[in-house]
């Protein structure tokens, strides 16, 4: 059995060796991670490809990494523990998920949890009235839990509790067997901008490195550096054109059906002159359509995500890379999963569509030959 950690490592950093190192001395287990492909949350490309995120990974204390589909990797909150948890649950070897929060329990999660997977009538009445006050939903959420419970619940502002709070909702949803655990986070906050030495946030870290502050590689483990030293770094804005030719040639009622594209925001999009991508956004963005959500939206539409493909159950299991001395991992996995494990692209081609589609649209910004999702080879050190 192993314990499992939901990650994108965008890069990896010195706060993910904690977290690792932290988790593997309170439970003596395996780590099995989970990770974003070559599209993360935020909406964006990652800053560096998929194999080389695994490397990183399995470098510095995870035995085995497998890959969240692009699907859920940009959904919001909700959407990517659906897809991380189920996939982890599907498993079979999964006895614990340890995730970083700012807080050192579960337990203002769990009855949160359980609220909002069985949402009474009042509850969403309360969620309706901060919505008719042009709040996005999530801000409406917590308004209407403050309300609820009479408490103050600003912790829920935070990115990491707000996916602490979805994981354990998808656990009781599954009525899984698996078990949450939360290790508090130290020093730097999730999207901080600014370096603060050996522990700094994923945000600050990429902002340095792009600004070729090499400042930025003292809070990444000394055998991470090279992986990130000259690194073409793709950016959404660099899809801008992309965008134009869809937004030109399709229709609104065809913008609509992608994910994140709600309340008549496909017209918004279409109508909107723009020179980039972060341009239109600027453009469009309110108090209920936040820059993040935008840039799901958005990127959804070129990548083609539609609201059904985020709706549907984990289909795949699949291995991004595994430490040699670990092999047993593997063997254990293809005996219990209740899921197809993916080792193979050829051999998996229907599975992995979407996913082989992602990478060659990932790869226009790198200067890579299409197809790198038949010729890269699983990570094994």
């Amino acid at each position: 059995m192993a314990t499992g950690i939901i990650a994108e490592y965008n890069p990896f950093h010195k706060g993910h060796k904690y977290h690792i190192d932290k988790t593997k001395k309170i439970t003596n287990d395996d780590i099995v991670a989970i990770i974003s492909g070559n599209f993360v949350q935020r909406g964006e490309p990652a800053m560096t490809d998929k194999h080389t995120r695994t490397k990183m990974a399995l470098l510095n204390g995870v035995s085995m990494v497998l890959e969240l589909p692009v699907e859920y990797a940009t959904g919001s909150a909700d959407v990517f523990a659906r897809g991380a948890v189920g996939i982890l649950n599907s498993c079979g070897i999964i006895k614990q998920i340890s995730f970083g929060s700012e807080k050192g329990n579960t337990d203002a999660f769990e009855k949160t949890a359980v609220l909002l997977n069985n949402e009474p009538g009042n509850f969403k009445m309360l969620i309706k009235k901060h919505l008719n006050t042009g709040l996005s939903y999530p801000l409406a959420r917590n308004k209407a839990l403050e309300d609820y419970f009479g408490e103050s619940l600003d912790f829920l502002n935070k990115p990491n509790n707000i996916l602490a709070l979805e994981y354990i909702r998808q656990i009781k949803r599954l009525n899984s067997n698996i078990k949450p655990l939360t290790i508090e986070r130290i020093v730097s906050q999730y999207n901080s901008t600014i370096l603060s030495g050996e522990i700094s946030s994923a945000s600050a870290i990429r902002a340095a490195i792009m600004d070729k502050n090499d400042s930025a590689l003292n809070s990444v483990p000394h055998n991470c550096t090279e992986l990130l030293r000259n690194n073409k770094i793709p950016a959404l804005n660099d899809y801008s054109h992309i965008l134009s030719y869809i937004l030109r040639t399709g229709t609104p009622e065809e913008i609509s059906k992608y994910a994140d594209i709600t309340e008549g925001l496909e017209n918004r999009i279409i109508n909107c002159s723009f020179k980039n991508i972060s341009d239109l956004i600027n453009s469009i963005k309110t108090k209920r359509y936040t820059y993040t959500k935008l840039q799901r939206a958005i990127l959804h539409i070129i990548l083609e995500i539609t609201k059904e493909d985020q709706k549907k159950e984990p289909q795949y299991i699949r291995i991004l890379g595994f430490r040699r001395d670990k092999k047993y991992l593997l063997s254990e996995l293809i005996e219990k999963a209740s899921l197809p494990v993916v080792t193979n692209v050829k051999k998996n081609e229907k599975l992995l569509k979407r996913e082989i589609t992602a990478s060659d649209i990932y790869n226009i910004l790198r200067d890579n030959e299409k197809g790198t999702e038949y010729t890269a080879p699983m990570v094994i050190l």
